[in-house]
């Protein structure tokens, strides 16, 4: 996500008690629904301008939201005379024309005078969707993901932010300092086989990704490239050199089971300008599986336990 001056990483992207992290009926100023598609991608329904309804993903790998420019969108895009933005991610890189929608809304949330990237529309994702939520929408709120309930719950930051919940795992989120002007995005840790690797939480990536560093840490010397068109979110044409299952990891004291990485050559490792450090990406494949919560204000990730869910991911040790 590099945008002089700002940066945009578009990767390759219930009521009850408290103590359950359900929020009194419940302060969320939006509950929408949500799909997941094809590609892995969260998407909810968008209305700009009062048309649509317009598919975007969630991708909090984005610092700015992004819509592709293909039919229909012509009718809701005033792009602004002369401004463009350097974008990197999801399509290709390069810089791109800026917009402006007068109404941007999700449920009942509106958000006016947005500004949004355009991206071309001519890739096998725009097929799906139609762009990406970024940091600059999503970062208003906590953003409740239920997997069980195929909701999306909006809270006000705050709220989620004062509160302590009780059968939640709680991830600590750090800035991770990317790019050549040290932007912040969204982090945390994994450990595997006591090795620690830093991981940028990118809900704009549909799968797992580990660069060539990590994989040597954990003694992995992978061969024999492929390539690997059906990862999406990913520029380029990236080339995979081997899937790692990832049978036991450890997230904020956690354990975690069964989580797969794609290990290659994707470009967007080099771009995010964090020399040869191992490093990772999160992408719903992480998560989706899970209820879980961002707590943008608190700057942590709040995921229900497989194990709370009658289901087989995390549980505690």
């Amino acid at each position: 996500m590099v945008r002089i001056p700002a940066l945009l990483l578009a990767l390759f992207l219930a009521a009850g008690c408290a103590n359950e992290l359900v929020l009194d009926e419940d302060g969320a100023v939006a509950v929408i629904p949500h799909r997941v598609g094809s590609a892995g991608h969260i998407v909810v329904e968008t209305m700009l301008n009062g048309r649509g309804p317009f598919m975007l993903a969630l991708d909090t790998g984005a610092t700015i939201s992004a819509v592709f420019d293909k039919a229909g969108a012509e009718e809701v895009l005033e792009l602004i005379p002369g401004e463009t933005i350097n974008v990197l991610g999801m399509t290709g890189y390069g810089r791109f024309p800026v917009a402006r929608i007068a109404q941007f809304s999700v449920g009942r949330e509106t958000w006016s005078a947005a500004r949004v990237a355009v991206m071309p529309g001519d890739t096998r994702l725009a097929v799906e969707i139609d762009g990406v939520l970024g940091i600059d929408f999503l970062s208003r709120y906590a953003i409740h993901y239920s997997q069980q309930d195929k909701t999306l719950r909006f809270y006000p930051r705050e709220l989620v932010r004062e509160r302590d919940y009780q059968g939640w795992n709680t991830i600590p989120l750090y800035d991770l300092k990317v790019g050549a002007d040290h932007l912040s995005l969204y982090g945390f840790d994994i450990y595997i086989d006591a090795v620690r690797i830093p991981v940028l939480f990118d809900l704009g990536s549909s799968a797992n990704l580990m660069n060539r560093r990590a994989a040597k840490s954990l003694d992995i010397r992978p061969s024999l490239p492929r390539d690997r068109a059906d990862v999406r979110g990913a520029f380029g044409k990236p080339v995979v050199v081997v899937e790692l299952m990832v049978w036991r990891m450890k997230i904020a004291g956690v354990t975690w089971h069964r989580r797969s990485f794609l290990i290659g050559e994707f470009p967007i490792f080099d771009v995010l300008d964090l020399g040869n450090r191992p490093l990772a990406v999160a992408g719903t494949d992480m998560f989706r599986q899970h209820d879980f919560i961002i707590d943008f204000a608190g700057k942590r990730i709040l995921a229900r336990s497989k194990s709370t869910q009658n289901t087989d991911t995390g549980r505690s040790r």
